[in-house]
């Protein structure tokens, strides 16, 4: 009888012990899935970012490309000006033609400044968009990790379970 007491004791010792490993274990679990779930929305959120970045970028760049266009042809305007300021009757106020010339040399400069302004900004949104990026490779790579982990827990839960269940049913055997 002494001995069934003892025995009766260790295994509630041994029982008390195993639920408190679980409960722990349970709550780590639940640790990590929110985690997971906290993980995740911060993922979303950073997709939808690099989406607008990249729209971003790709508008940036159409303009770009409008704006050099510009460029080129006033920079043609310009050069068919020279050419036919050579076969203009001198009749024609030279002073005329400077201001023309003055004229389309400063739109010139404007669009040019502007490109430079307007590259500058695409390479500003380019690193935005890298690091945006980046956040959200290292976001991902949480995500699997976290995922990992919840999946080693929910083994050693279910190997501690099965565990338990053979113990009793060897105590209960051997009673």
């Amino acid at each position: 009888m002494l001995r069934n007491s003892i025995n009766t004791e260790r295994l509630l010792d041994i029982l008390h012990q195993e639920e408190i490993l679980c409960n722990s274990i349970e709550k780590s679990y639940n640790d990590l899935l929110q985690t997971s779930k906290e993980i995740e929305k911060r993922f979303t959120i950073i997709e939808e970012e690099r989406n607008e970045w990249k729209t971003r970028y790709e508008n940036q760049r159409e303009i770009n490309q409008q704006f050099n266009q510009q460029v080129n042809d006033l920079e043609e305007k310009l050069k068919d000006l020279k050419t036919k300021n050579r076969f203009v009757i001198k009749s024609t106020n030279n002073e005329q033609n400077e201001d023309i010339n003055l004229n389309l040399n400063f739109e010139k400069d404007q669009l040019i400044e502007l490109l430079l302004n307007l590259n500058w900004r695409i390479e500003q949104e380019l690193k935005t968009y890298h690091k945006a990026n980046e956040e959200r490779k290292s976001i991902q790579q949480e995500i699997h990790e976290t995922r990992i982990q919840v999946n080693e827990i929910k083994e050693k839960a279910d190997i501690k379970n099965h565990n338990e269940i053979s113990h009793s049913e060897r105590a209960n055997i051997s009673n």
